[in-house]
C-alpha cells in the first residue's frame, strides 16, 4: 500500500514539475507576445509621426523653393521693364515712363510681400515641426522607459 502510495505521489510530483514547466513556458510566451504588440505599436506611432516630420521638411523645402522662383520670375519682369525703358526712354511720353518706373515699384513691393508671406509660412510650418519633433522624442522615451521595465 505505501508503495502505491509512493508512486502516485512520484507521479503526482511529477505532474507538478511538468505544470511548472508548462506555465513557465506559456509565461515566456505571453512575455515575447507582449513585447511583440508592444513594439508593433511602437514601431507603428513613430513611423507615423516619423513621415509627419518629413512631410513638413519636405513643405518648408517646397515654399523656399516657391519663393525663390517667385523672386526670380519678379527679378525677370523687373529688368526687361528696366530694358524696355533704357532702349524705348526717347519714344515714350512722360506719363507712359512713368506708369512703368509705378510697375517697377509694384514689383518691389509684391517681392517684399512675398518675403513676408514666405516668412510666416516657413515659421509657421517650423513651429508644426518643433511640436511634432518633441512629440516624437517623448513617445520614443516613453517608449523605452516601458520597455526598460518589461526586460
Amino acid at each position: 500500500m505505501t508503495m502505491q502510495y509512493s508512486n502516485l505521489l512520484k507521479g503526482f510530483i511529477q505532474d507538478l514539475d511538468d505544470c511548472y514547466v508548462l506555465m513557465k513556458r506559456k509565461q515566456k510566451d505571453s512575455n515575447l507576445e507582449v513585447e511583440y504588440v508592444f513594439k508593433n505599436l511602437h514601431d507603428k506611432k513613430l513611423g507615423s509621426i516619423r513621415e509627419v516630420i518629413q512631410d513638413i521638411e519636405k513643405l518648408i523645402q517646397e515654399r523656399e523653393a516657391l519663393r525663390d522662383e517667385i523672386f526670380h520670375d519678379f527679378d525677370k519682369l523687373g529688368l526687361k521693364i528696366n530694358n524696355f525703358l533704357t532702349e524705348k526712354e526717347d519714344d515714350l511720353q512722360a506719363e507712359e515712363i512713368i506708369e512703368l518706373k509705378r510697375k517697377i515699384v509694384d514689383i518691389e513691393e509684391a517681392k517684399s510681400q512675398e518675403k513676408l508671406n514666405a516668412w510666416r509660412d516657413i515659421s509657421a510650418l517650423k513651429k508644426e515641426l518643433r511640436e511634432q519633433l518633441r512629440e516624437f522624442r517623448e513617445k520614443r522615451d516613453g517608449f523605452n522607459a516601458l520597455e526598460n521595465m518589461i526586460e
